[in-house]
């Protein structure tokens, strides 16, 4: 025996490369969606706020909020079905010689199972992931309504702007009413499936 490692340990050990390369581009097109929404939402509210007659665009960002917070959380997801998948089927083929997701997941528990309001791990409504979605969403609806009323009491606009405004308001809460439960729900699956 030349001390090489057979053909289905090579086949595994190429697996895994070929996971960890998939997880590397996964986690850099999540933190650019994060990137993306952040510029697009910074642009809108930019153009929205330089005249009073573009105060309506402010109920794009809910909805882009909406739409990117989706796509982060799949990203999420994905993530760590790989991580379970080296962690608990990969690993073991290869006599458990893969230890980083297993060290990784102990390592984090304590942290993960704190679930401090200030902290990294702690995946609650004030996380700064999060608050780039959420937060940005309720900030532009508070904005959006704000300037809305301001708008009705000083110029008096038609009964048609007036309900078209309100019926996209009313759908901008929706969607991040519906943005904050799919974080929670990810935040309550980070804490189940922990070790």
């Amino acid at each position: 025996m030349d001390g090489r490692p057979d053909d289905a340990t090579q086949i595994l050990l190429a697996e895994y490369a070929a996971l960890r390369a998939e997880a590397e581009c996964r986690a850099t097109v999540q933190w650019n969606v994060v990137a993306l929404q952040l510029a697009s939402a910074g642009a809108v509210t930019g153009l929205a706020i330089a005249s009073a007659a573009n105060v309506a665009l402010l109920l794009i960002v809910p909805l882009m909020s909406y739409m990117l917070g989706h796509r982060y959380l799949l990203i999420d997801v994905h993530l760590k079905l790989i991580r379970r998948y080296v962690r608990d089927s990969l690993s073991p083929r290869l006599s458990g010689h893969l230890q980083w997701e297993g060290w990784r997941d102990q390592e984090l528990a304590p942290y993960v199972a704190r679930q401090r309001w200030f902290t990294a791990t702690g995946w609650n409504s004030l996380h700064p992931t999060r608050l780039a979605f959420q937060g940005v969403a309720v900030l532009a609806l508070v904005g959006a309504l704000g300037a809305g009323i301001f708008l009705w009491i000083t110029r008096s606009p038609s009964w048609y702007v007036i309900a078209g405004f309100a019926v996209g308001w009313l759908i901008d809460m929706l969607a991040t009413v519906f943005l904050h439960r799919s974080f929670d729900r990810a935040a309550d699956d980070r804490v189940r499936r922990q070790p």
